[in-house]
């Protein structure tokens, strides 16, 4: 998870919010793994540990754009040995199906 994070006062930390790389405390103790979704109970023990400030990741990231024809031209290439649409190749069918709807975002048909 290396995404981009914004340090948050503490005071305007609220549960659900999540942490954007590890937290330490001022010994270098772990105190919170980057990735933990706070909670009321993990705001509460952290401001008795002193922290002042957290790494919250950042909300909104825009969401990575796929290009359907670079999908098709990667899958041609790893399923070049089976025929698309070739009934008597049922299994790869299915499987080059089943990636073609996981990398354009598709919900999947059974």
């Amino acid at each position: 998870m290396n995404g981009a994070y914004q340090l948050v006062p503490l005071a305007d930390a609220e549960p659900g919010m999540v942490l954007g790389e590890m937290l330490r405390d001022g010994n270098g103790n772990v105190l919170l793994a980057q990735g933990v979704v706070l909670s009321e109970g993990m705001l509460a023990s952290l401001a008795r540990h002193g922290v002042e400030l957290l790494p919250i990741l950042a909300a909104g990231r825009p969401e990575p754009v796929v290009d359907p024809a670079r999908v098709q031209d990667r899958l041609d290439r790893v399923f070049r040995k089976h025929e698309r649409g070739n009934h008597g190749d049922w299994a790869s069918n299915i499987l080059r199906q089943y990636i073609e709807d996981y990398r354009l975002g598709r919900e999947v048909q059974r």
